[in-house]
């Protein structure tokens, strides 16, 4: 009898099996399949379209240039392309009116920094292209809008002492790098663009930018309040639990103080990996700002951070005299030791 009911529903099963396959073979020869087959495209379109409808693209004015950098100008709006950025630039004089107008059509700008001032009036009195855009995206700015200002060649000083004046200028939605790479800079701008206006926090003119992870805020506590005494600092908890994106801030931070110090108690191995992505982010061993790793010893072990001598200085000493590290280093920096 089992094997009998075994027999019986292995015929059943076989029967509906050629079943389908008659119902299959009918809707392949009606046609059918080749419906199925479209249905199945058209639903990826439109849910590609779903997808590009709701991701609104980053625009960026990219400003005119003058003569000595407009090639880094046309490389740099390729590169913006590529990374799928909407970019808005004229090759052409523009007037004032179409300058506004376009520029209020974006996000952002980009002014990439020469050695030729882009904030004085060319021969005649007349402002110059790059440099009426600059102005009127100065005007522009307010809690959305944001100026990027790229110097690839890294030349301030006496090579163009304007650069100086700019960065001394800079406020909160302005942001200056000196990165010699476009794909760097790039990056750099997608992410400061994603980072929405209430994660932002206002810029502080110091000569220390002190940054450390919330798991050490009871001992960097301590030592901000012994280096508050003497010196400008201001500073960073990064909360690893939270949300915010801090790279847009760190970013346009770093290039307002004279040298970052990150610090760390227990929380070795974030700083390591923090110091070294933002040892990158700002240009590395031609960043303008240098970085400085002080480390606590009561839990910090020298040999742990030893590999970080090719990046940065660092110091790991007991908590009281961390000031007193940062303080050496910052005069050397400085050239007041």
């Amino acid at each position: 009898m089992v094997i009998l009911g075994l027999l019986t529903k292995v015929k059943y099963i076989r029967m509906f099996a050629l079943f389908m396959v008659t119902i299959v073979n009918c809707c392949l020869q009606k046609g059918f399949g080749i419906l199925f087959v479209v249905s199945i495209e058209n639903y990826k379109k439109s849910n590609k379209m779903f997808l590009e409808s709701n991701h609104q693209k980053i625009r960026v004015f990219v400003a005119d240039a003058t003569g000595d950098i407009i090639g880094k100008r046309n490389s740099l709006r390729k590169v913006l392309s590529r990374a799928g950025l909407d970019v808005v630039a004229f090759d052409e004089k523009l007037t004032e009116e179409a300058v506004r107008e376009a520029i209020a059509s974006c996000d952002c700008s980009v002014h990439v920094l020469g050695a030729i001032s882009i904030c004085e009036s060319s021969d005649g009195g007349t402002l110059s292209q790059p440099a009426l855009q600059y102005r009127i995206a100065r005007e522009r700015q307010d809690g959305n809008f944001r100026m990027f200002l790229w110097n690839p060649l890294g030349y301030v000083g006496n090579n163009n002492a304007y650069v100086t004046n700019i960065r001394r200028e800079i406020v909160e939605n302005t942001i200056y790098s000196s990165t010699t790479s476009q794909i760097v800079f790039v990056e750099d701008l997608r992410v400061i663009m994603s980072v929405t206006p209430n994660s932002r926090k206002k810029l502080s003119d110091a000569d220390i930018f002190f940054i450390y992870n919330d798991l050490d805020s009871e001992t960097a506590s301590d030592i901000l309040a012994m280096m508050q005494d003497v010196q400008k600092v201001t500073s960073l908890s990064i909360n690893m639990s939270s949300d915010t994106d801090y790279s847009a801030y760190i970013l346009s931070q770093f290039e307002v103080c004279k040298i970052c110090v990150v610090y760390f108690d227990y929380a070795a191995d974030w700083a390591m990996s923090f110091s070294r992505q933002i040892w990158k982010d700002n240009g590395g061993n031609s960043s303008k700002v240098p970085l400085f790793l002080a480390a606590n010893s009561e839990h910090a072990q020298a040999s742990k951070i030893s590999s970080m001598k090719n990046f940065m200085e660092y110091s790991v000493t007991e908590k009281d005299l961390i000031p007193l590290d940062i303080k050496i280093f910052f005069d050397k920096v400085t050239g007041n030791a």
